[in-house]
């Protein structure tokens, strides 16, 4: 028998989530790339955010042609965390993944990453993506330096990553609803709930970075996810006591909010960038937050071990940098004045 149809044969089904919302114009490309998987035992779970568009009609369209593939329902317009936990809700598949319903994957994505998850009974597989533009072309890729499946970098987007449904139905992982980067909070708990994760160096993930998308929007201070932050860290602190590298699990957090604070909201990456005065007058409000979190968990983060110049070398020098500047500036209680100068100096 065929490799490929005996591996499938053994393997489980994948719930592909797509919770899509006024997406006409590249829902077609993100559903075929799913049909056209080497590996085939999976259904497609589409959530119709209250679409206005022509995006119900697409999805009638595959519901037609394969009946057996694809789920659907409509709900009202709730944003895409309450798409994703409705989708989380009806799937039936052994493993969920999420996509974006702008993105697409290659045509070997699910069975490599299905192929790992099974092989070392994983709750989560996470591997690399690819940035590009609308016609097709590389800007960046995030490609994780694995060693026999370690690895000390993370990333709290939904790319590129699959989980084993059960692990995340037990432990109430949902993504919180009204709030913009929901991934984070998710993939916090996904990763630091568990001992069993493996990453690959591989990417086969491809986010569409466009006018409209998420990574396209200013970051406003409502939007992020602040208690839900909150209370995943009291969460996983408590659930994993001494089993947890508190100091990685310390370190990730801390890069999370260095590159939201100095990085993120203080520009469009890929895109053009506008209206700076609201990203600093956003950037010093959660500057506040953020110091409070770090502070209130993490009062020696400034000791870290992770931010060793010369240790550690799959981390970024700069991310070490961030993370120890940000660390400093928390213990002063100077993180505020810290941001408005690096705004002012830095464009």
């Amino acid at each position: 028998m065929n490799a490929k149809l005996e591996v499938q044969k053994r393997f489980p089904m994948v719930s592909v989530v797509i919770a899509a919302y006024n997406e006409e114009e590249r829902l077609d490309k993100c559903i075929h790339s799913i049909l056209q998987q080497t590996y085939q035992n999976f259904e497609i779970v589409i959530i119709n955010d209250g679409s206005t568009d022509g995006t119900v009609e697409i999805i009638n369209k595959y519901i037609d042609n394969f009946k057996e593939k694809v789920v659907s329902v409509n709900k009202k317009n709730g944003g895409q965390a309450s798409a994703r936990n409705c989708g989380i809700d009806i799937s039936k598949g052994k493993y969920i993944m999420f996509l974006d319903a702008d993105d697409y994957i290659d045509q070997n994505y699910l069975l490599t990453l299905v192929s790992v998850a099974e092989k070392h009974m994983c709750d989560v597989v996470c591997s690399g993506q690819y940035k590009v533009k609308e016609d097709g072309e590389i800007i960046d890729s995030i490609i994780y330096k694995s060693y026999d499946g370690k690895c000390l970098m993370r990333r709290f987007n939904i790319s590129g990553k699959i989980y084993l449904t059960s692990y995340i139905k037990e432990n109430h992982i949902v993504f919180p609803i009204g709030k913009t980067y929901e991934d984070n909070s998710f993939n916090l708990q996904a990763f630091f709930l568990t001992e069993k994760s493996y990453f690959l160096d591989y990417a086969g993930y491809y986010q569409v970075v466009h006018e409209g998308s998420t990574t396209s929007k200013v970051i406003k201070t409502a939007d992020l996810p602040l208690t839900e932050w909150d209370n995943c860290i009291e969460k996983i602190l408590r659930h994993r006591d001494e089993r947890l590298d508190r100091q990685l699990f310390e370190f990730t957090v801390l890069s999370l909010f260095t590159y939201l604070l100095f990085v993120r909201i203080r520009k469009r990456e890929y895109l053009s960038n506008t209206d700076k005065k609201s990203n600093v007058e956003n950037a010093t409000v959660i500057a506040q937050s953020f110091q409070k979190i770090a502070n209130k968990y993490f009062p020696y983060a400034r000791r870290n071990k992770y931010t060793r110049f010369f240790e550690y070398n799959e981390l970024l020098l700069s991310q070490k940098l961030g993370v120890w500047v940000f660390s400093w500036m928390c213990y002063f209680g100077k993180l505020e004045n810290f941001t408005k100068i690096f705004y002012r100096l830095v464009k």
